[in-house]
């Protein structure tokens, strides 16, 4: 009897495990793509995250047919990698894939989906966007070279009917494919529809910034920023990037790091979508020119990366957690509004030495150089023409902070003899140096700091000429500026606005523009 339960146990065991078995088998969705003409060779597969792609899968192909196994791969938009340097997109979203390439000259209207809602919707889409922007093109070329008024107007409403089509195509393909990838990518590709501003009675703008606002807080309506799905596409990408650029939003720090909070807000902590979105904030402000903007990183690093008690970036080392740390800490106290470091340095004397604190000034300039820099050599004259025409009559200190150790030491006196440089001059020289390579304490803090020693790297000059401007309080006001900027800035903050200009900002961006295309 008992042989007998056994036996029936073990049965109901195996049928159990050979259900289950089926189940996962039959999850593991294929996908199959016959590519007329492809010889027997070994084709990668490529996927999307954010705007790049990365190797995904491997399959060798067989009288031209290719097989993947999806069930390794999320939902998404991948590639198929073919000879040549060609390659077609195609959807993975939990479904059996069936797909044929008459032509692989002609990859999207020489394809044919045998099997796949998302990618038969996908290709239909394709082809009816190719279809509509050759449309489009031709009606602004047309218009472009229309000389009649009337028929100019006509094309113009041509156009934006034509427009008004394809947004209303998109709109529709999205609602009924709303469960579906390729449903979900297509609205998330969509801008929102903006209202128009409130008018009063007598028709005029009563709030100028509504349209800027309502944007800024609907910019994701059309995405699930919990679906790590999305990033899987390099519309994600493309969204994310236009939302944190001046085409959607003005950027001054303090609004940038509101925003950026509001989104990663939307999303949940550790999810893809999460740190794709933190990683993407962090990264680019770190790499901005645009001056202040190193506030936002700054933020991002004590927010997401370095807080007291946990960091919320899970994806990252603690060796990069630390490099990341660090540099938020070196950039705080650079931050526009903080003190400026306090620097005590001595004059070529190497006798007076000189504190930036008790300057009494409006404001201070101050001008990290060295004397063999080819930019500062060109720079370094402007600012002493500047100085002697303009700056010094108006109560502006200039502090030129020069490196002078070794060979620099003598360098760095010529230039200030041969060109007459009678602003503020103060440097690291080189028996300063040296003696504080000796011993330190014979210097500190009976005469500097620390901080003054390592200048280059409190003031985080990786590069000269580099130019901070400090109110009366030593608060850092302007960073990162040019001599001609520097001048418009003073002329401004001193009611000299109308002033004429030494320098021409202008011809200063068109040259800088030149040296990049040289570079």
């Amino acid at each position: 009897m008992n042989k007998k339960k056994n036996l029936t146990k073990r049965l109901k065991t195996l049928f159990t495990l050979f259900i289950l078995f089926a189940t996962v088998n039959l999850k593991a969705q294929d996908i199959k793509f016959n590519v007329k003409g492809l010889k027997d060779t070994t084709i990668y597969m490529a996927k999307y995250y954010g705007k790049k792609m990365y190797y995904a899968d491997t399959a060798v192909s067989k009288n031209g047919i290719l097989k993947y196994d999806a069930s390794k791969h999320p939902s998404g938009v991948y590639a198929i990698i073919l000879p040549g340097q060609k390659y077609f997109e195609f959807i993975i979203d939990n479904e059996k894939i069936d797909m044929s390439v008459a032509d692989t000259d002609n990859l999207i209207e020489g394809m044919v989906v045998n099997k796949s809602k998302n990618n038969k919707v996908f290709y239909e889409y394709i082809n009816f966007m190719s279809k509509s922007k050759k449309q489009i093109n031709e009606l602004n070329k047309k218009w472009s070279g229309e000389k009649d008024e009337p028929k100019k107007e006509a094309l113009k409403k041509e156009i934006e009917t034509l427009n008004q089509t394809v947004i209303d195509y998109q709109k529709e393909v999205a609602k009924n494919n709303a469960n579906l990838f390729v449903g979900k990518m297509i609205k998330m590709s969509l801008d929102i529809d903006l209202p128009a501003a409130p008018r009063d009675e007598n028709g005029v703008i009563t709030d100028s910034f509504y349209v800027y606002r309502y944007n800024i807080e609907h910019y994701w309506d059309n995405v699930d920023l919990k679906d790590d799905n999305m990033i899987r596409t390099p519309i994600f990408h493309n969204k994310l990037e236009k939302y944190f650029s001046n085409q959607v939003m003005i950027q001054i720090p303090d609004s940038v790091v509101s925003y950026a909070d509001r989104l990663i807000a939307k999303t949940q902590d550790s999810t893809e979508i999460f740190k794709y979105i933190v990683h993407f904030v962090t990264n680019k402000y770190e790499r901005s020119e645009l001056m202040g903007m190193d506030k936002i990183f700054v933020h991002m690093a004590d927010t997401y990366y370095c807080p007291p008690s946990k960091t919320r970036a899970f994806w990252m080392s603690d060796e990069n957690l630390t490099k990341i740390c660090d540099r938020a800490n070196k950039l705080r106290p650079l931050l526009i509004g903080a003190y400026a470091p306090r620097l005590i340095l001595p004059d070529t004397t190497e006798k007076n030495w000189i504190d930036i604190y008790k300057i009494q000034a409006e404001y201070k300039v101050l001008y990290f150089w060295d004397p063999n820099c080819g930019h500062c050599k060109k720079s370094t004259p402007k600012l002493q023409k500047l100085f002697e025409e303009k700056l010094k009559d108006r109560g502006v200190a200039v502090i030129g902070i020069a490196k002078a150790t070794g060979d620099d030491f003598d360098a760095w006196k010529n230039f200030i003899s041969t060109h007459n440089l009678n602003f503020i001059n103060m440097g690291l020289t080189k028996n300063v140096f040296n003696q504080a390579q000796a011993d330190a304490r014979t210097l500190i803090p009976r005469y500097t700091n620390i901080e003054s020693l390592n200048y280059t790297n409190t003031y985080d000059i990786y590069s000269t000429p580099r130019i901070f401007l400090l109110d009366k309080n030593n608060k850092i006001i302007y960073k990162q500026i040019s001599i001609a900027q520097l001048e418009e800035i003073l002329d401004k903050l001193q009611g000299q606005e109308n002033a004429p200009k030494l320098f021409s900002v202008e011809e200063e961006k068109e040259k800088m523009k030149k040296l990049e295309q040289q570079h």
